[in-house]
């Protein structure tokens, strides 16, 4: 049953998005996908992430994120945050960026949206954390469709 559970469940659609969060290059990145619009008011959205991720006593601390949307062809964008920061906080060290204009966490350059957050409530569910945050700010550049898990073959299953 177990194996049938995981067939179903990576079936599910997902976006790749870059979640950022603290302060400029001292901050952090991860790419995510287990990500959801929660509410239209006031617009919420939701991010789960792994429980041993180094961005999670970051997210508690800063209190905000930004969702990065990445456009359609962009999957080595995606793939440069892959993966746990093992070796400290310096995902961002060379990233090219802009400050959000409410939370001040970084916007990477060149993606094809974003949105900033404040971390209204946090819940663990299962291995991993929820964050969920009311959208403060957003941008657009551009009507490229998102990175998907179908479009680039980036899945993540948990």
């Amino acid at each position: 049953m177990a194996d049938d559970i995981k067939k179903v469940l990576r079936k599910f659609e997902y976006g790749v998005y870059i979640v950022t969060m603290g302060q400029g290059h001292t901050g952090n990145a991860l790419t995510a996908s287990w990500i959801s619009q929660v509410s239209s008011e006031p617009p919420m959205v939701a991010i789960a992430v792994h429980g041993n991720r180094q961005s999670i006593p970051m997210l508690k601390e800063h209190g905000a994120f930004v969702i990065n949307l990445i456009g359609e062809g962009q999957e080595e964008v995606a793939k440069s945050f892959y993966g746990p920061a093992e070796s400290g906080y310096e995902k961002l060290k060379t990233a090219i960026m802009t400050d959000s204009p409410v939370s001040g966490s970084p916007i990477l350059g060149g993606v094809l949206g974003w949105v900033d957050c404040e971390i209204v409530n946090t819940v663990q569910v299962g291995n991993h954390w929820l964050f969920v945050g009311e959208v403060k700010a957003a941008g657009l550049d551009g009507d490229k469709n998102i990175l998907t898990a179908t479009n680039s073959g980036l899945r993540y299953t948990g």
